[in-house]
Order: structure tokens, then sequence, then C-alpha cells
């Protein structure tokens, strides 16, 4: 099954590792990098300490991750000192030693957790995300502007302070520091959407069940489907609402994944299913999302 939009959005108890004071400059941010757009996912090519890994483009986890099997096969260096627990949707968590990269980049150019310090310190999760490596998360994808051309299947990194075009952007809200939040309307309610391209189907929580007023009752003739996540399972409905509103975008009768997963800062994901339509500009520095045409 495809690793869910909650069980991704992993909440990191441990620190980072200290990698060194040295300066690491990003290198040229403007080359395409191509998208492997395939059975709901989007995979980019990132060199780990030279080594070839296929990670999950992923802007609703926190941090980025591998698998226990990436480390074994890139022969990552596990840190002695730093881990991180991982709670899952269903409730389990899970704790591995850190691993830790002295270089990583994409398309030529470097990638970072912080600008001072050289190489990345992943968290470790047991997940399953058929032959990916892991998640590119956050952490190191807010240094840049993100060009997400998704009908030309291709990612340009852009320096974080270059200017986006504001021309029917939509203003995003930071959560954590590092997710963005995107206001969205669904069926005329004014709701908060995480927006998130590591999951391939857009899922209503429980705070938006409740504001959108939909009891369990009114979901029992959908159909359900049950998703793997980091932690175990959980079961949800398939539900079709009438119109969602993102900015310019339009949506009707949009399908989308209903389930009582606990969540407090926001409605509902928005994924590939939604995001994936056209081409996106995404700036952390502007907190903007822009739709070229």
């Amino acid at each position: 099954m495809r690793f869910s939009p909650i069980g991704r959005r992993a909440v990191l108890l441990g620190g980072l590792a200290s990698l060194g004071a040295a300066r690491l400059e990003a290198g040229p941010a403007w080359s395409a990098i191509p998208l492997e757009l395939a059975n709901g996912r989007c995979v980019v090519s990132v060199l780990l300490n030279f080594r070839p890994a296929r990670m999950v483009l992923d802007t609703g986890a926190e941090r980025t991750v591998v698998t226990p099997s990436t480390v074994q096969r890139l022969g990552l260096r596990k840190d002695i000192w730093v881990d991180s627990t991982m709670r899952g949707a269903g409730g389990m968590l899970e704790t591995h030693a850190n691993a830790d990269v002295d270089s990583a980049s994409i398309g030529g150019t470097a990638l970072f957790q912080r600008p001072s310090t050289p190489g990345l310190s992943l968290s470790v999760a047991n997940f399953d995300l058929g032959d990916a490596d892991g998640l590119l998360g956050a952490d190191v994808l807010r240094h840049y502007a993100l060009d997400l051309d998704f009908p030309r299947a291709q990612l340009t990194l852009r320096p974080a302070n270059q200017s986006m075009p504001r021309t029917g952007a939509v203003q995003l809200s930071p959560l954590r520091g590092d997710l963005l939040l995107a206001p969205v309307q669904l069926d005329g309610h004014s709701l908060l959407a995480l927006l998130d391209t590591g999951a391939s189907v857009s899922l209503i929580n429980a705070r938006g069940l409740y504001r959108l007023g939909l009891t369990p009752q009114q979901l029992a003739q959908d159909q359900p489907l049950s998703t793997t996540s980091l932690g175990g399972k959980f079961l949800g409905r398939m539900h079709r609402f009438t119109q969602l509103r993102l900015g310019p975008l339009t949506i009707i009768k949009p399908w989308m994944l209903a389930a009582r997963v606990p969540e407090l800062a926001f409605d509902l994901t928005l994924g590939l299913d939604v995001l994936g339509r056209q081409r996106l500009l995404l700036s952390y520095a502007d907190l903007a999302l822009g739709f070229p045409a």
C-alpha cells in the first residue's frame, strides 16, 4: 500500500547531529530536475555520499527520512549520539539512530538542513515506499523556492530569495517552521490545508470532518479504503465533494479520503491528486503558492 499522508508527517523527537562548522554555498539552483510521476508518487534522484538514491519529494514531511535498508545499501554511517523517534498514524513509536551523510545533492545543487553545516542528518524509519529509498522533506526543501512543473514532469530549485510572481498567488502560513498551510474553500467551508506532495490522495481529517459537519452515518455508504502508514493501518472512506477551490484553481466534484484521524493544526491534506494537476511555484521564504500559466 502507499504510504499515507499522516504516517509520513512523523514527529521528530530526537535532535539533529552537529556536522561541522564549514560554510556550505549552494550551487546553481536553476537546472531542471526530472520528476518520476507514477503510482501516485513524485520521485527524484538524489546523491547521498555520491551514491544515487530515489527519494519521494515530500513537502508534507517535516524531516528527510531513509529506510533501514537504504542505510545498509548505501553504507551510511550511524550517528552514535543522535537518534529519532517517529510516531505514525497507528500510534506506534519507533526509534532508530540517525544516519549521517557527508555530501548530498540533487541535479548538481547541494542539499543541507542548516546553511552553516554541510551534509544531512537523516531520520530512519521502517515504511513501505516500494522501490523508493526515503522521503526528501521540508527540512531540506525550505532552503529553496520550488518550481514544480508537473505537466512536464520536472522540478527546478530556485534560490530562496528569488522573487516569485504574485499575480494569483495564495498566501500561506507556516506550521512548525517547515510545513506550509493554504486556505481553501470546500463545499462553501473555509478550511486550512497542508500542502503535501508526498501524499497520493487528499485526505479530510477529524477536524475537517467536524467543521464540514460530516458524520459517520453520512459516510457509511462511501467506499471504504484501508491505508497503510508508519505505525499501522487506518480505515477511511472515499467521499465525493461538490467543489474545491485553492486560489484560482477550482476542482469540480473531487474525491477525497475521509478518515477520523486526529489533527489540531489543519483540516485536510492536499496530495498529488490535486496539486499534481498543474505547474506550481512554492516559495518558503515568501510563504506563497503561485499558479503560472
